[in-house]
């Protein structure tokens, strides 16, 4: 009975190697692949990563309170699927290396300022923002491919550009810098009372 077993499980096996070897023998039979034909039945999974390393952390007295200098390498990986299942051997992996420097900081006009008292006054300073990216550099990408990866599609490379520039990586860098935004900024405009007059007391509350 176990024997048995085991021939029927290997039914899935027998019938991805023999669509793959078909398809193999079809395209150097005709020199070319039926793309409205393979497209009905091969499809792809993929996954991204991230890897960079912050370089340097520039702060400057604007809206913008925190530049940062950031220098990563990306990473999209997909494999080709036939009927679902993963092929083996047909893995591409794309990087694309690149920098740019990300501006953090508070949109000014919501910033409230009320007297508390004769020199004294309170500064709410709002959520802090992506405020962009400045002299951003990516670098052609490099792709790694194996022995049947022309059953993968190729990565999108605006697409994985638009995932490194990404709202959510502007937040990530918000919440790792969050000390130092809020630093900034009491630097920022104590120094506008300080210039009306040294003595006025001022402080601070961050939105939550």
């Amino acid at each position: 009975m176990g024997f048995f077993r085991k021939r029927v499980l290997l039914w899935p096996l027998i019938l991805m190697t023999s669509l793959v070897v078909a398809g193999i023998v079809a395209a150097f039979a005709s020199g070319g692949l039926n793309a409205l034909v393979l497209g009905s039945f091969l499809t792809s999974s993929s996954n991204e990563r991230d890897s960079q390393v912050m370089k340097s952390i520039t702060r400057v007295q604007d809206v913008a309170l925190v530049s940062l200098h950031i220098e990563g390498v990306a990473r999209h990986e997909s494999n080709g699927e036939i009927l679902g299942v993963a092929v083996p051997a047909s893995e591409k992996t794309t990087l694309i290396q690149y920098k740019f420097d990300a501006k953090l900081g508070i949109d000014g006009s919501r910033v409230k300022i009320e007297r508390t008292g004769t020199e004294a006054y309170r500064v709410t300073i709002p959520k802090f923002i992506g405020i962009g990216f400045d002299d951003p550099v990516f670098e052609d990408p490099l792709e790694s491919n194996e022995v049947l990866s022309w059953l993968t599609p190729s990565a999108v490379q605006t697409q994985m550009i638009n995932n490194i520039l990404s709202d959510e990586n502007k937040q990530k860098y918000i919440t790792q810098n969050e000390e130092a935004l809020k630093e900034q900024a009491q630097v920022f405009y104590s120094g506008i009372f300080a210039g009306v007059d040294p003595e006025i007391d001022v402080a601070f509350e961050f939105a939550k």
